[in-house]
């Protein structure tokens, strides 16, 4: 491929990258702007990460967590390169990825950030993720093999108690006790949630105890105190000396930052882009950052942004705002970013959750159905918005989606049980 220009770059195609996306591409429009936006992502599609632990239980179909990045820009006049990011070169502005090099005028960085095992390899390798629409497939191909095999009780373990984890351990605990007893009766799963300092440590000091207690009523085992050390042989070592057995374990603690995979020392810190009040790089106007990946902070209280959809979400549509404001050499009219929480929201299983609104805290279906409510309005599309909306009322009249897709051939053999 030989070296190509655009006006705008979007390298990732998460929230982040997908707000940036949709608000610029309708500034561009409103403001008649003749500049085009690239996206550039390894995947051909968006991928919602907040449902991938409903995706991952067969509680929505995987398609309710990802979109088609061509369907995002069919009829407009941008364009979308299925590409992997190898080096960036803030200073000559060019891309560099495995189908050519990239120059462009203006572009954001909305990569995300990876897992972090803090240097276990064994969990590395061995662990479990909902990350990636991928990971959240192949923790289902996992847990349908568990459920399809010989053995009647699978114990399923769960490290890192901050909202993914919490997410996790609600689906887990409600499929044990209820989709569980109607399709596999002579199964049961136990399911356990290890951190060194208990969960949800970003919440409202009440929102901890109120989950916690509700998945210690669904089952739920807690181990707080001690962080994990080894991952060997189907069992879990903690640094107190304590020893699991696990059959299936789902890693949920921390992310990692790699920006240093592709930016030189002068243009990343510890694995994050460093940028300013209006989240460009701090030595590259061009270039700016949103999401896991911006070193980013509040323009008045210099607190730093949560990595959280939500702050993804608000610095994609602020950096459109400011890009599009810059392109009509009206930027100096643009505030300061500034990153208030507009609340939080936590399911806990299906027709569960926790709501935080200001000091309003909602608890029970309202906050599971607010919650499912917000999703649907964050997809582009009328028609999406129903079909999904008519997918999830007749899927709550029926069981989860517990189809056995395999990427490669069975094993040859008669597949069945020895005889104890």
């Amino acid at each position: 491929m030989h070296m190509e220009y655009a006006d705008i770059v979007i390298l990732g195609a998460g929230i982040g990258g997908y707000e940036t996306f949709r608000t610029l591409a309708r500034l561009l429009k409103k403001h008649r702007l003749p500049q085009r936006i690239l996206v550039i992502d390894r995947n051909n599609y968006f991928t919602f990460t907040p449902m991938l632990h409903e995706a991952a239980t067969g509680s929505i179909e995987p398609g309710h967590a990802a979109i088609a990045l061509r369907e995002l820009l069919y009829g407009t006049p941008h364009s979308f390169l299925k590409a992997t990011v190898a080096h960036i070169d803030p200073p000559t502005k060019t891309i560099q990825t495995d189908q050519g090099t990239v120059r462009y005028g203006y572009a954001v960085l909305a990569l995300g950030s990876g897992v972090n095992y803090f240097g276990l390899a064994d969990a590395a390798s061995k662990a479990e993720n909902v990350r990636t629409l991928r990971g959240a497939l192949r923790l289902r191909r996992k847990l349908m093999g568990l459920l399809e095999g010989c053995q009647t009780e699978i114990t399923v373990t769960i490290v890192g108690g901050g909202f993914t984890g919490v997410e996790v351990a609600g689906q887990f605990s409600y499929l044990a006790a209820h989709d569980l007893k109607k399709l596999y009766p002579d199964k049961k799963i136990l399911v356990r949630l290890i951190d060194p300092s208990g969960i949800l440590s970003m919440a409202p000091p009440q929102v901890p105890a109120i989950i916690q207690r509700r998945l210690e009523n669904a089952g739920v085992h807690f181990e707080i105190g001690s962080r994990v050390q080894g991952l060997e042989n189907g069992r879990l070592i903690l640094a107190n000396g304590k020893t699991f057995t696990t059959d299936l374990t789902i890693w949920c603690a921390g992310v990692q930052n790699y920006a240093d995979s592709f930016l030189s020392a002068d243009f990343q810190e510890k694995g994050k882009i460093p940028v300013n009040e209006f989240l460009q790089h701090v030595r590259a106007n061009e270039l700016y950052a949103v999401g896991d990946i911006a070193a980013a902070c509040d323009s008045t209280t210099k607190k730093p942004c949560p990595p959280l959809g939500e702050a993804a979400h608000r610095q994609g549509a602020y950096v459109a705002t400011h890009l599009a404001a810059a392109l009509r050499g009206k930027a100096a009219r643009v505030k300061p970013f500034r990153f208030k929480s507009w609340g939080m929201m936590v399911p806990v299983g299906e027709g569960y959750g926790v709501v935080v609104a200001g000091p309003l805290v909602f608890t029970g279906f309202i906050a599971w159905f607010i919650r499912r409510t917000v999703y649907i309005f964050f997809m582009p599309g009328a028609l999406r918005k129903i079909k999904i909306m008519f997918d999830w009322a007749l899927h709550s009249f029926g069981f989860r989606y517990i189809i056995e897709l395999e990427d490669q051939d069975a094993d040859e053999g008669p597949g069945i049980c020895p005889t104890p």
